[in-house]
Parts: structure tokens; C-alpha cells; sequence
């Protein structure tokens, strides 16, 4: 069974050993270039990985494109295994390979199709969610399901446990349905359309802390864009801070941190090149790990918010 996989981040490389790893024949990798995964903070250059196993790579701008369609067609892969991109695959190319091609989506289908799943389960405070791998069709994670596995999510979590979580299932869903796919019994689950729901596409703008929110929904923030997302943000004075890590709020409650106080939300009323306790709207998070460009800590008595 000759595969062909397309991809261009740290779970399409991670992927990509584990098909050499369970005797998967991959006879092409194909891949774009960092210029043009502009929108993926976690874009990784497979061509390292494919030349050290003895892989051709194919780098592309557009897998689209006629020169593209017309690599895929004269490899002829059985199966195609499109894993971390962000490009739709066209009806000409669904239709090459005789299996189908395998798409991987990190939530548990048909529930939370679309943008951005596992920065919405966290910035939702969802307590699972899973991995699924399915057939693609044209639609939007629409597909039949190939293979499913769910995973909690605990108050700890962030966006890389989660990462991390979604590898290990990786791992273990590969090794399960790859040899199923080599002699022809791999199974075909129809979603069902009616239970479908849909995550939106998130913006820059979307990752910017209200401080006048509940403490949660400002923790939940920031643990879904840390690492290796681009991180959620606040100002102060006109400069952007990069939040990476805060404590959950129900561990400052527990240590007798959950006391109000008169000032406004967005107030540091703990400041220094560690740690920040800032005013919310109905108490306080304590952050753990900021960033800002000019290196200087925040001071007690700075107030964050909104771009000026």
C-alpha cells in the first residue's frame, strides 16, 4: 500500500515516524515552505525528517495546483494521509487515491467541527475532548469516520498538554488502523450531520485579555494560546505583554488569594519579573510567565488593558 502524506507541522512529523514505524510504505512527503504557513505557529520543515527515512519530499504553495495534481496522480498512492494543513484538498485529488484520503481532526466528530478545536476546548473550559481520524469529502470535517478515541481535560491543561495528549492518540490510533487499511478492513463510520456543531476561525484579536471578565474565562485564555500557540495578550502603555502562563483560580482561592479588593480590573496590584496578580471582574489571576519587548518587569500600580 503506497502512501503518500501531506502536512506541514510538528503533529504531521510526529505522524510521519510513526507510519515508518508501523511498516507503513510512505513513498512521498509533500509540504510547503515556512512562507507559505504564515497562519501555523507550529510549522516544522519536514524535509529533514523525510530524507533521514529515505522519503522523496515535494514542497508546494498550493497542493491545488496542476503541478501538484499531477505529482500525486503519476505516484499513484493508494492511500493519502493529510495531516496538519490548513489547504482544502480539491475533488480532483480526493479522487486519486483508491482508499481515500484520511484526514485528522482534534475533537470528537461531528461535535466541534471547524477552526481552532483545541483552543476552543480549553478557552470553553470543555472537560474532554478527543482525537478523529476520517475519510475526507468535501465538506468540512464532514466525513466518515476511520478512527476515535476521546481524552479529559483537567483544570491543569494547557494548549501544549493538550498537544502532547493528541500525540500520544496519534500514535496509538495509527497503530491501530493502518494495518486495517493494508488488507482492506478498515471500518467506515457515517457521522451523523444532525449532531454537528462548529467552531468559528479565531483572529489575533481574539487572543487580547478583557480583565473586567471572571478570573476562568481569563485563565481559560490564557492556557489555550500558550505554547505552542502565539500566546494571549494585554498592553500597557501602548505595548504588547505576551501572557503564557496563570495559576487557576481555584488554586489562588485555595491559598486564601480570592479576597476582593476597590481597584479596577486590569490593575497589577503585585508586580515583578516573574509574577503578576492583576484585578478581573470578580477577583484576581496570578500570572506565572509574561513577556513584553522591552524586557522590563511590570510594576505594582500598572494598570493592563486595551491597546491605546
Amino acid at each position: 500500500m503506497k502512501i503518500l502524506l501531506i502536512g506541514g507541522v510538528e503533529f504531521t512529523r510526529h505522524c510521519l515516524k510513526e507510519i515508518v514505524k508501523q511498516g507503513g510504505n510512505a513513498v512521498e512527503v509533500m509540504t510547503v515552505k515556512k512562507e507559505h504557513a504564515k497562519f501555523n505557529s507550529d510549522y516544522v520543515d519536514l524535509g529533514e525528517t523525510a530524507a533521514a527515512l529515505g522519503i522523496p519530499v515535494h514542497y508546494t504553495d498550493k497542493v491545488r495546483s496542476p503541478e501538484s495534481v499531477e505529482l500525486i496522480r503519476s505516484i499513484a498512492p493508494d492511500v493519502i494521509f493529510v495531516f496538519g494543513f490548513s489547504q482544502l484538498i480539491s475533488k480532483e485529488i480526493l479522487d486519486i487515491p483508491r482508499l481515500g484520503c484520511v484526514g485528522t481532526h482534534p475533537a470528537l466528530l461531528p461535535k466541534n467541527r471547524g477552526r481552532h478545536p483545541l483552543i476552543w476546548a480549553l478557552v470553553e473550559g470543555l472537560p474532554q475532548s478527543g482525537l478523529t481520524f476520517f475519510y475526507l469529502d468535501e465538506g468540512a470535517d464532514s466525513g466518515d469516520i476511520l478512527w476515535q478515541k476521546a481524552f479529559p481535560i483537567t483544570l491543569d491543561d494547557d494548549a501544549s498538554t493538550l498537544y502532547e495528549k493528541i500525540r500520544v492518540l496519534a500514535s496509538e490510533g495509527i497503530a491501530e488502523f493502518l494495518p486495517k487499511l493494508m488488507n482492506n478492513t478498515a471500518p467506515r463510520t457515517a457521522q451523523d450531520a444532525s449532531k454537528a456543531t462548529y467552531w468559528l476561525k479565531r483572529t489575533a484579536k481574539d487572543g487580547e485579555i478583557h480583565w473586567d471578565q471572571p478570573s476562568m474565562t481569563i485563565y481559560n485564555l490564557v492556557r489555550a494560546l500558550t505554547h505552542p500557540y502565539p500566546g494571549s495578550h494585554t498592553f500597557l502603555n501602548g505595548e504588547k505583554i505576551i501572557v503564557w502562563k496563570a495559576v487557576p483560580p481555584m488554586a489562588q482561592s485555595a491559598n486564601g488569594q480570592g479576597c476582593q479588593g476597590n481597584e479596577l480590573p486590569g490593575t497589577v496590584v503585585e508586580g515583578s519579573e516573574s509574577r503578576l496578580r492583576v484585578r478581573t471582574g470578580d477577583g484576581y489571576v496570578t500570572i506565572l510567565d509574561y513577556s513584553r519587548a522591552n524586557g522590563r518587569e511590570v510594576v505594582s500600580g500598572s494598570k493592563l488593558g486595551p491597546e491605546a
